[in-house]
């Protein structure tokens, strides 16, 4: 059974999930980049790189797109020769309509195709896509045979469809509407009148994308902290169990997620019988190295190695799961003479990443005895996304980015709506500051009008991005120390 808690409730989306009450997933989105995912823009070509065989698409963004000649229908359908030219497909200042299928970096636009789809709850419609198929988690054959012969009733000359797990026993008419809803979708993309670059279609949200990825089963808990969220969770779910989160304590504080986050910042991971993993990532791998530590073992060299490993390849596991790692991994286990040795700590470990959504391959031991896995990226890792780098170390190492310290600030506050007292004091670095106010305070304002207090900010000067609650009181006599505090900091 599993848990899906959604966190909504400040500007940064949330969203965990917990299998047998243990965190086996964590997203977050409060970067644009990461809600533009699915979403289809008029694009103009910029430039056309034939020695890439790629182009860069400006779709109205501070980055242009990134378009590769395999991601162009016109390519697809040609069945031409894989030596031959992007320039044959595209050429300068040519409007396309282009769907982003990756978030970009600071230093990269969004990856994209011309190959768009439209998603439902049951099935992807692709116009252009020449493709059917059902999902490979559907294992009855019957079933698989019975939708396969629907996709074929349902498209047309070069349509594609793909019909998600969840379309297990559903009926044709119900899968048919929402096929006819999602090609209206695109047909009114078409019509729409496009003379620059701009978005034309907004997909999902990024919650919402989610919990389609994951394909919710009557039989899984969804807990959100917004009401709004649990509405419409009832309408989409009808079958499974909606709960509202109505407490003060946070909602990921709640169901010990936060401390969880903790640890997902750390090199070491510890296994239970006291042999430890290393995580290191760069930007094209991530390496895990298998400890021993305090682990010395009963019996002999050999079982002790093979223990120490099989606990290592279940961590890892679940730590690149947790992590969101992607691209190469490559596990460096304790050295193992025997071959039979090797091949269970393999299986182990093929069996643990089963559970795994993302598509990933276990590619086996190198000469060097060293395990690869191969993972498809489809977001950023998690300590990526809420770090950035040090600014004393210049980039060897991380802390919490002024965004994390800033929800972080926000999550707390909550927890005294309603609170007896007036008002609280925060002394907080500027960056902090200005990510809680919002533009022209905005953010601050509403904040104060649903928490019920008023929240007093003033600056402290430090090299990381921090924060802390000095005084909670009456408006006024914290206001009177406010002002003496900075008196005698500017003497």
């Amino acid at each position: 059974m599993r848990r899906i808690i959604i966190n909504e409730k400040t500007k940064e989306t949330r969203c965990a999930v917990l299998e047998e009450e243990q965190l086996v997933e964590i997203h977050q989105s409060y970067s644009s980049e990461d809600e533009i995912i699915g979403n289809i823009f008029a694009g103009r070509v910029k430039k056309v790189l034939p020695g890439m065989q790629a182009a860069f698409v400006d779709i109205g963004l501070p980055h242009n797109g990134y378009l590769h000649r395999n991601d162009l229908v016109s390519f697809q359908l040609a069945e031409a020769s894989t030596n031959s030219s992007i320039s044959h497909y595209v050429r300068e200042g040519e409007l396309l309509l282009v769907q982003v299928v990756k978030s970009g970096t600071d230093q990269k636009g969004p990856k994209l195709t011309t190959n768009i789809e439209f998603g439902g709850s049951h099935l992807v419609y692709m116009p252009y896509g020449n493709y059917k198929a059902v999902s490979k988690k559907i294992a009855d054959e019957a079933e698989r045979n019975r939708l396969l012969a629907l996709t074929e009733e349902f498209c047309k000359n070069q349509e594609g469809i793909l019909l998600r797990t969840a379309s297990k026993g559903k009926s044709k008419k119900d899968l048919e509407e929402e096929y006819n809803s999602l090609k209206k979708k695109f047909e009114q993309v078409k019509k729409t009148a496009i003379s620059k670059p701009q978005c034309v279609y907004e997909a999902r949200s990024f919650v919402d994308r989610l919990l389609n990825e994951m394909s919710i089963k009557k039989e899984d808990t969804l807990i959100s902290d917004q009401l709004e969220r649990v509405q419409s969770l009832k309408t989409e779910y009808p079958e499974s169990s909606i709960l509202y989160h109505d407490k003060k304590e946070g909602i990921f504080s709640f169901y010990k997620i936060e401390q969880e986050l903790e640890k997902l910042l750390k090199q070491i991971v510890w296994l239970k019988n006291g042999a430890y993993i290393i995580i290191e990532q760069t930007e094209a791998m991530t390496i895990i190295d298998v400890n021993t530590g305090k682990f010395s073992g009963k019996l002999s060299m050999r079982d002790t190695v093979l223990k120490t490993n099989e606990l290592a390849a279940i961590e890892a596991a679940k730590q690149i799961r947790l992590r969101n790692h992607s691209g190469i991994i490559l596990i460096d286990f304790i050295d193992m003479k025997q071959k039979e040795d090797r091949q269970y700590i393999e299986e182990t470990l093929k069996k643990q990443m089963k559970q795994d959504r993302v598509q990933h391959k276990v590619l086996g031991f190198t000469e060097l005895n060293i395990l690869q896995i191969t993972r498809k990226k489809v977001r950023q890792p998690v300590d990526i996304s809420i770090t950035e780098p040090c600014r004393l170390c210049k980039g060897t190492g991380r802390v919490p980015s002024a965004e994390a310290i800033a929800f972080k600030l926000e999550r707390e506050l909550w927890e005294y709506q309603f609170m007896d007292e007036e008002a609280v004091w925060i002394e907080a670095t500027n960056d902090v500051i200005h990510l809680l106010a919002g533009e022209n305070n905005e953010h601050l304002i509403k904040l104060e009008g649903i928490l019920k207090f008023n929240i007093i900010c003033s600056e402290y000067h430090t090299s990381n991005p921090s924060y802390r609650i000095k005084q909670f009181g009456d408006y006024h006599s914290i206001m009177e120390r406010v002002r003496s505090y900075s008196k005698e900091n500017k003497v």
